[in-house]
């Protein structure tokens, strides 16, 4: 593309001034694969096999906030998060998770929001779960322009709130999950950092927390730009509980993947290598084979990863094998 191409994509200011970034990059796909023994019916070895060790695990309850932006460009947004209910809910759903689901806005001016949560909180035994979810998600699009996530989540974990308006939400059982949705970036009144610190003051070593951020949601010209944002930032200070999902509106792939983390995180296994999509890959855990899904990598996992199905609450070896045929 040229440069003169390029300008004419920039940036576009809208009525409500948001900014657009336009021309998303392309998103990888989320392959899924299947296993095989170790020789295949053509006669096909396995070449190579890189193995990964399973620590055990106790399935714990999981807390999830939603940090969304409710200023005047998300109404589009907001519609489609809940409109792909399944793709985050399904995971829950399969392993039977104890979950509970509450939501805040960036708004931190208008005092009725100020980190208070906009409906009541969803857990696994709320009805029609996907109509109550399309509800708390969908918060409008009235709120301030100045979007301070950071502060409304941290003002959403403390008291006075977690004594009243957001009582019964936390609980010193469960992990937590933070999933932040925006097109601009966090305009809090402190520094990244502090927030960090806060973050990892809620939960003790037994319990998980994990931060999403699910930012640019137009895509992006310049995703550089996006990237050095703090919303962008932060799940990356967090490892591989952290993901980062940039400059794009794949909600399917990127609310799938998300939920896949927060219940099976013990069972993504980070690559040594990025996976060769031109050769059959083959898995097992404690030597048998399991189907698994594979992802390109991102900001948490340089290599790529893979999603196993088969996740043993006992822990064990998991060995991925190359093919030394071509697909």
């Amino acid at each position: 593309m040229n440069l003169k191409t390029l300008l004419s994509l920039a940036l576009v200011a809208s009525a409500c001034g948001r900014t657009e970034l336009l021309e998303a990059p392309p998103v990888p796909d989320v392959v899924e694969a299947t296993t095989n023994v170790n020789v295949a019916p053509d006669g096909c070895k396995v070449a190579a096999t890189d193995a990964y060790r399973l620590e055990p695990f106790k399935r714990q309850p999981i807390d999830v906030l939603f940090v969304i932006d409710d200023s005047c460009s998300m109404e589009n947004d907001q519609a489609a998060l809940a409109a792909n209910f399944e793709a985050f809910f399904g995971s829950f759903r399969a392993n039977q998770v104890d979950f509970r689901i509450a939501a805040v806005t960036t708004d931190m001016d208008d005092e009725t929001r100020t980190g208070r949560f906009v409906g009541p909180v969803i857990t696994d035994k709320t009805p029609k779960v996907d109509e109550a979810f399309s509800k708390l998600v969908n918060v409008g699009s009235e709120g301030s322009a100045q979007e301070r996530a950071f502060a409304a989540a941290r003002a959403a974990l403390t008291e006075p709130l977690l004594s009243t308006t957001n009582k019964g939400f936390l609980r010193d059982n469960a992990d937590l999950a933070l999933v932040f949705l925006g097109d601009e970036d966090d305009q809090s009144p402190f520094p990244l950092s502090d927030f960090e610190a806060f973050l990892r003051g809620v939960k003790t070593a037994d319990q998980r927390l994990s931060v999403t951020s699910i930012v640019g949601l137009d895509g992006c010209l310049f995703p550089g730009l996006v990237r050095g944002w703090r919303m962008a930032t932060l799940p990356t200070l967090f490892g591989q509980n952290g993901t980062l999902a940039l400059c794009t509106t794949d909600y399917v792939n990127i609310l799938r993947t998300t939920a896949g983390r927060l219940v099976n995180q013990r069972c993504i296994v980070g690559l040594k290598r990025p996976i060769d999509r031109t050769r059959r890959v083959r898995v097992t855990v404690n030597g048998a084979p399991s189907t698994f899904r594979a992802t390109p990598p991102d900001s948490t996992y340089p290599q790529g990863s893979i999603e196993l199905d088969v996740c043993p609450a006992g822990g064990g070896t998991v060995e991925l094998g190359y093919d030394e045929c071509w697909r």
